[in-house]
């Protein structure tokens, strides 16, 4: 499913986002992410993505919590955009576990 430049998979189990997340985006994975309510694996590939409304890291935060309420989990594919604007907004630790391994910093 195509969500104004979201790539969702029928299954909602593939998150691919586009390079540019406006507010008016937010609430569409808002509501996209209400249909989740098994428990699985929900990837949420940001590797492209560049820029984002605020309101979007509010989004991953309620995304992790709604994901793990249903029995799932959640990996993150990251930009280093996103990566950086995590570390400075200091809540990069609380996706630490959801971070997919290849970007993972080591200690």
């Amino acid at each position: 499913m195509h969500m104004d430049g979201a790539i969702i998979m029928d299954d909602c189990r593939l998150w691919e986002f586009p390079r540019n997340i406006s507010i008016e985006k937010v609430s569409e994975y808002e509501d996209q992410l209400k249909e989740i309510t098994r428990d699985d694996v929900i990837t949420f590939d940001l590797r492209n993505t560049v820029r984002v409304h605020s309101s979007f890291i509010g989004f991953l935060i309620h995304a992790k919590h709604h994901i793990r309420k249903n029995g799932g989990n959640m990996v993150l594919f990251l930009s280093l955009t996103i990566e950086k604007i995590l570390i400075m907004l200091n809540i990069i630790d609380h996706f630490s576990t959801e971070i997919a391994p290849s970007v993972k910093k080591s200690a």
